[in-house]
């Protein structure tokens, strides 16, 4: 019989880690003692995981190996705002940004290679459809961002938004989001991780049951102009979309949110402010006003200061909690919508 080809370990659930354990005639808590080596100590190696015994090291070396993305760039914007640029093992590229601010990093993670719905206003569109990134790929963003910063630095929230789309790939995801919320696993709350999309409806209930928070990419407010700029909304139109979005229970703490992206002569008039305040009448939500920002060959421009402030006006008459979300790391195409997998 030919023996299994080695697979990273890192793209094992916590729980097939401790069934591996089983059925190599060890016992379950062992699986527990290698997720915390993993992803709370940093090990490279199985050999580095001394509270093991040797021949359980051993076969783990036989079967597994740890592999994560390989850092090709990292930049750094002036408002601190840092780009990584990985590779993975086949050679495909995606980027990573970690954004500090007020004492806290949030770092934004990739889903896919590429993606495929070709949005008018993200970068990412421009690269096409590649493949589904693996669990231990996303996860591997993570270890490799920390693994390349200072021994006390920590990362305090998580958000899937860089490239891709995440619900299309959401088994991977799924698997990710049980190593980051895992106390063995990175421990985070799972009100600190935030999960994006473009409104894969049939996803957006079982995305909202994991208990992270969920920000949908809206950017219109009538199927017509969303369709343009989001060809998604062929698939998936307004009323579904927005039907998904009243069947959530939004009473407790997860946060559930829009994102408009601010288009100039495009969606930001007051009267697509006052369509967007009556598609969403009544929705336990809140809005983020996001400025556009221009990456190379696109057709848009970013809306005007004082057509955003009105926009936010107007919203938070009709009720909305309304934020303008501040741009970070243009000067690097770093900021939302510019992330390309090194293109430029």
């Amino acid at each position: 019989m030919a023996c299994p080809e080695k697979i990273n370990i890192l793209n094992l659930s916590p729980a097939e880690l401790e069934q591996w354990m089983i059925d190599a005639g060890a016992q379950a808590y062992r699986g527990r003692q290698v997720s915390r080596w993993l992803y709370q100590r940093g090990a490279a190696s199985f050999e580095q995981m001394t509270d093991l015994p040797a021949g359980l090291r051993e076969k783990l070396d036989s079967r597994f190996y740890i592999h994560l993305p390989q850092v090709l760039r990292q930049a750094e914007a002036r408002d601190g705002t840092t780009k990584f640029l990985f590779e993975l093992e086949d050679l495909s590229r995606i980027e990573a940004v970690l954004i500090p601010e007020q004492g806290e990093n949030t770092l934004c993670l990739s889903a896919q290679v590429g993606c495929k719905y070709g949005c008018g206003f993200c970068y990412t569109a421009t690269v096409g459809f590649q493949r589904n990134l693996k669990s231990g790929e996303i996860l591997g963003q993570y270890l490799a961002v920390t693994s390349a910063m200072s021994k006390d630095f920590r990362i305090h929230r998580l958000v899937i938004m860089g490239m891709g789309e995440a619900l299309d790939n959401f088994n991977e995801i799924q698997r990710a989001f049980a190593v980051f919320s895992s106390g063995q696993g990175l421990g985070f709350s799972r009100r600190r991780i935030t999960i994006s999309t473009a409104g894969v409806v049939p996803k957006i209930r079982e995305a909202w049951n994991l208990g992270a928070n969920l920000a949908i990419s809206l950017n219109a407010a009538d199927n017509d102009t969303r369709t343009r700029l989001m060809p998604i909304n062929r698939s998936y139109p307004l009323s579904a979309l927005v039907k998904a979005l009243r069947e959530l229970d939004t009473k407790g703490r997860q946060k559930l949110t829009i994102e408009y992206v601010m288009l100039k002569n495009v969606n930001d008039s007051p009267e697509d402010a006052d369509r967007l305040a009556r598609l969403l009448s009544g929705i336990n939500l809140r809005i983020n006003l996001i400025r556009f920002n221009p990456f190379p060959g696109c057709r848009f421009s970013p809306s005007g200061e004082e057509r955003v402030l009105i926009f936010q006006q107007m919203l938070k008459r009709a009720g909305f909690m309304t934020f303008i979300r501040k741009s970070r790391g243009g000067e690097i195409l770093a900021a939302c919508g510019q992330l390309a997998g090194g293109k430029q």
